[in-house]
């Protein structure tokens, strides 16, 4: 297999810009559940692919520019470089990710890494329905009361998601057992790398930055858009397993392949 060249990235990356602009603008479902900040799109499976198939450096450039060329080219609203934040960070975390858990050996057999953050989002789930009444809606002119069968049903949407997200990865690996990927990538890695990218850093962030910007109310943009991220999650790492195994037989080497992580 040919090592990647300069050239190839720069190619590559233009080509995942462009795919990831029409995506982003033009094949999403905004608004979703008639909620203002949910938003199903298939460009941050471009973008984190670009992460773990060109190295994290370019998945940066990759997230950052699909952002701010479809917010320039197909405007939504006033443009402001903070919505970039999260974009970009979800270019560069999976290949920053990927790199860190492989490089400790923890992800050979089981996705730990993933374990140990959905247990942490669960808890989190959990602690939060049992201390609070009550939720405000995203402007906070609107206060729902959480009965009890309100929370015991969320309780156990989060843990019945977990549980699924952990059915549907082993799937996908064993799916992938006797594939050329299986030889290059870890699935439980990839899938680790989403999540985390995901959970810790796009959500979080990008829910922070709205509801300042937008004066929402944040935890029930950090909520919604943390139980709805099980699925898309799920979604981006099926898209991104099969673009990787797809992206094997062009005949060049990913980035991140044995240790060239540059």
């Amino acid at each position: 297999m040919k090592k990647m060249t300069l050239l190839h990235k720069i190619s590559y990356s233009s080509l995942f810009i462009a795919l990831g602009v029409i995506l982003s603008r033009f094949v999403s479902v905004p608004a979703l559940f008639g909620l203002p900040f949910l938003k199903i799109s298939f460009a941050p499976s471009i973008v984190m692919f670009s992460s773990i198939y060109l190295g994290p450096f370019f998945g940066l450039i990759v997230g950052s520019l699909v952002d701010i060329i479809g917010a320039l080219l197909f405007p939504t609203g006033a443009f402001n470089p903070l919505y970039t934040i999260p974009a970009a960070l979800t270019g560069l975390m999976p290949g920053l990710v990927y790199i860190f858990i492989r490089k400790i050996k923890l992800e050979d057999k089981f996705p730990f890494v993933s374990l140990i953050s959905i247990s942490a989002f669960d808890i989190f789930i959990i602690f939060f329905m049992i201390f609070n009444n009550s939720i405000k809606s995203e402007s906070g002119k609107k206060e729902y009361i959480l009965e009890p069968w309100m929370k015991i049903g969320i309780i156990v949407l989060a843990l019945v998601l977990s549980i699924l997200f952990f059915v549907l990865v082993y799937l996908l690996k064993k799916k992938y057992k006797n594939r050329k990927i299986n030889n290059y990538y870890n699935i439980y890695i990839v899938a680790s790398s989403v999540f985390i990218t995901y959970f810790i850093f796009k959500i979080p962030i990008g829910s922070m930055i709205q509801a300042i910007l937008l004066d929402w109310d944040f935890l029930i943009i950090l909520l919604s858009r943390m139980l709805t991220g099980f699925i898309t999650s799920f979604v981006h790492i099926f898209l991104i397993s099969v673009a990787l195994n797809v992206s094997l037989s062009v005949g060049i080497k990913g980035a991140l392949i044995n240790g060239d992580e540059a």
